[in-house]
């Protein structure tokens, strides 16, 4: 058995060794690969610090024009605010220019109430005293003139009566328009 199986000799295989292998380099990636990651990361870096400026630049683009939008309303505001004012004066003022009208109307009417009863009552001194006058006399034609005469006059003076309170009342305006 021993036979079978031949082994080598100890002694003369440590006499020869193998040669020795030529040195290897070291593969020149790995520098490439940490200059790749740096420049991803620069890459990276720099498009978050833009997205950072871009957002404090908007944030104050916004800042400013809400500032400029609040400025225009509150001037605005201020505006209406006068306007109002004005306005209520002015309606205020309108208020008593128009009760100043009305008393001074109420006035008048009042006025011309009482010319009007002196008038008729005039009128009617007139009509009783050429009447009396007339029933003296026996002339039938002279009565039927002077009664022309009258219901003339009497006929005029109601349509101008009617003329004058309807023109100088405070509705006679809106009425015509």
């Amino acid at each position: 058995m021993s036979d079978d199986f031949q082994f080598p000799e100890p002694g003369l295989e440590a006499e020869q060794t193998p040669a020795p292998l030529p040195k290897q380099r070291s593969p020149l990636v790995l520098p490439w690969i940490v200059a790749g990651l740096a420049v991803v990361t620069l890459g990276v870096v720099s498009l978050y610090a833009k997205k950072l400026i871009d957002d404090q630049a908007a944030r104050a683009y916004q800042a400013m024009r809400m500032a400029d939008e609040y400025g225009s309303r509150a001037n605005k505001l201020e505006s209406d605010q006068k306007d109002a004012r004005r306005q209520a004066i002015t309606a205020t003022e309108k208020t008593d220019e128009l009760h100043a009208a009305n008393a001074r109307l109420a006035e008048q009417v009042a006025d011309k109430d009482s010319a009007l009863t002196h008038l008729r009552d005039r009128h009617r001194q007139l009509v009783t005293d050429l009447r009396a006058a007339l029933k003296t006399s026996k002339g039938k034609a002279l009565l039927k003139r002077i009664d022309r005469i009258l219901a003339r006059d009497a006929a005029v003076e109601r349509t101008e009566a009617a003329r004058t309170l309807t023109s100088q009342s405070p509705d006679a305006g809106t009425r015509r328009r």
